[in-house]
């Protein structure tokens, strides 16, 4: 019989979100903003990440977090960690590029693009399933269609979504994938 345990990082960081969200009024400070990190704000890196631009913003990417956190923390906590702040290199990254004309950026749905592909992987390794192709699948061609458009196809919050983030959310996703196969290849 295999012990489950509360999944408390991702409660957590879904209590860290909520409370952002619900006692923070003016959020601009917290929001991810390229030109104030590069003039010393670097906490926007994380914060920008965990503030939402409002309420349906906040509660997709709480549900989100819901599912696949646990799903990776059942796993592995350091799978949880090591997703996380691969998501956040990643996302940030292209953030900071000069190719990205953003003022400001918030949500953490780039990030759950790495958590995504890495539960899929983990789901898959375990089960084989085809189903798991298929949502791989489907998540990858809705990232395709929202980047291709310049919009969300599931929510729409109260500023534009910015897709090329869910792209290096998944860019994120294959190097952590990619790096437990080779890590599980050399302990083997």
């Amino acid at each position: 019989m295999i012990k489950q345990r509360l999944p408390v990082l991702t409660i957590g960081l879904l209590i860290t979100m909520v409370g952002l969200h619900w006692l923070v009024m003016d959020k601009t400070p917290l929001y991810f903003s390229a030109t104030e990190i590069w003039n010393g704000e670097t906490w926007r890196i994380i914060s920008g990440h965990f503030m939402h631009a409002d309420l349906q913003h906040l509660l997709w990417n709480c549900l989100g977090l819901a599912v696949l956190g646990t799903l990776l923390e059942h796993h592995s906590r350091a799978i949880l960690l090591t997703a996380l702040v691969a998501g956040i290199i990643f996302v940030t990254a292209l953030l900071l590029t000069p190719f990205v004309q953003l003022d400001y950026y918030c949500g953490l749905s780039g990030v759950l693009n790495t958590l995504l592909l890495v539960a899929l992987w983990l789901e898959w390794k375990s089960t084989r399933s085809g189903l798991i192709i298929l949502i791989a699948c489907g998540s990858i061609a809705k990232v395709l269609i929202e980047v291709s458009q310049g919009a969300s196809i599931v929510t729409h919050i109260s500023w534009p979504p910015y897709a090329w983030s869910h792209v290096a959310g998944l860019i994120g996703g294959l190097l952590v994938v990619g790096t437990m196969t080779v890590t599980k290849s050399k302990v083997a």
